[in-house]
């Protein structure tokens, strides 16, 4: 899956010296997930209430490359791949929307499948490989 989401740094999202908080990237980068997610019709209501099986992340990195700061505007390009049956990663590369060449930060997460009752893992659900396979247009929060 390829995705881009669009967002801007708001004053929430930054410490006291107006650089945003390393934690909330990650959080930006979730909202970029789950904005694909959306893309491709997944409800996700009903996708994270689903008491079948649970997707957490296991293992997250974030290294930032210039500072970012509140006001500005990101391209947030999204790159996932499935790695077994039951597990997929997500590529997150973070880009300046005025300065397009410019990567601001580059941050990585890693999903597991599980049954949540049995806590061992399961295969992904049909709906998330066919998200996994898809390329959907661009969303409309440019």
């Amino acid at each position: 899956m390829r995705f881009t989401y669009y967002r801007t740094i708001r004053l929430s999202d930054t410490d006291a010296a107006g650089v945003i908080y390393f934690a909330q990237l990650l959080s930006i980068c979730h909202e970029a997930y789950e904005a694909s997610l959306e893309t491709v019709s997944i409800d996700l209501r009903t996708f994270f209430d689903n008491s079948s099986t649970a997707i957490p992340i296991v293992h997250g990195s974030l290294d930032f490359l210039r500072p970012i700061f509140c006001g500005d505007r990101l391209a947030i390009h999204l790159f996932s791949r499935q790695l077994q049956e039951n597990e997929f990663e997500i590529d997150y590369s973070i880009y300046s929307r005025s300065c397009r060449a410019e990567c601001l930060a580059k941050a990585k997460t890693r999903h597991v499948c599980i049954d949540p009752i049995a806590r061992r893992r399961t295969s992904l659900p049909e709906s998330m490989v066919r998200w996994l396979a898809l390329e959907p247009p661009l969303p409309e929060n440019r």
